[in-house]
């Protein structure tokens, strides 16, 4: 019962397509889905060496069309390519753990070690047939989109919480309206001299008023500013993430997935 178990289990991730249900089988949010697909891929590296040995002896005793030699050379190359994804994998996971308003991480380890699990039979099943399904088994096809999915998802996310964090604690508060200097006085009219005794006195002219200085225009109060409801949606691109200033909604675009910026 147990083999029989882990062999339906270990093939869950034949042709890249994970099984929809079973014990072990990979949840459905993406989070705990790449979480599972770290579980079950490190899992499946971990028994590398073990199956070697075994896997050599099977490439000898039926030589694929292109050689034994080139058929041996595909598996250390597997286990590069494994590694590399599961650093994609691990920082997909860490992005989406920083992003999260609430803990996840428990959540998270327990994915881990469910897809781990999908290996648990490794020690009851036979030598041959471990390493028969341990040649023919790969991780669901879409672990690697959906990590890379989760990643630019989750730094997006991770800075609009920054940027909206910052603006509450440091609001730049709006400069009250210039005052309107006061209307300069009209200057009084200095009368003339009085002309000297001994020079015959003329009629003085009229002197000519000064014109009066006109008051200053009062400043024009600043326009309030617009309302956010106002601004048209803003598509955030997966390929260039900027900060948004309100919450992050899933959306369609152009048949695309993308994050629309929407203000609160």
């Amino acid at each position: 019962m147990a083999n029989a178990l882990f062999i339906a289990l270990a093939l869950m991730g034949q042709a890249g397509q994970p099984a929809s249900q079973g014990p072990n089988a990979p949840p459905t949010d993406e989070y705990g889905y790449v979480a599972w697909c770290y579980g079950a891929l490190g899992s499946y590296i971990s028994l590398y060496d073990r199956v070697m040995p075994e896997v050599t002896r099977i490439e000898k005793a039926f030589p694929g069309p292109e050689g034994v030699a080139a058929a041996l050379k595909t598996y250390p190359e597997i286990k590069a390519q494994a590694q590399k994804d599961l650093k994609t994998y691990s920082s997909a996971i860490t992005a989406a753990e920083k992003a999260s308003p609430r803990p996840i991480s428990e959540y998270g380890g327990a994915q881990v070690k469910r897809g781990a699990a999908i290996w648990g039979g490794a020690d009851t099943v036979d030598k041959a047939r471990l390493a028969q399904m341990w040649m023919s088994w790969e991780p669901p096809g879409d672990c690697e989109k959906r990590a890379k999915a989760l990643e630019v998802k989750s730094t997006i996310l991770g800075k609009a919480l920054n940027y909206n964090t910052t603006s509450a604690i440091a609001q730049p508060t709006e400069a009250p309206p210039a005052e309107a200097p006061a209307p300069a006085a009209a200057t009084t009219p200095t009368p003339p001299p009085e002309p000297a005794p001994e020079a015959k006195a003329e009629p003085a002219s009229a002197p000519t008023p000064p014109k009066a200085v006109k008051p200053a225009k009062a400043a024009k109060p600043l326009a309030p500013a617009k309302s956010s409801a106002a601004k048209a949606e803003t598509i955030i691109d997966p390929a260039n993430p900027a900060p948004c200033a309100g919450s992050l909604v899933p959306a369609k675009r152009g048949g695309k997935d993308v994050l629309i910026c929407k203000a609160d």
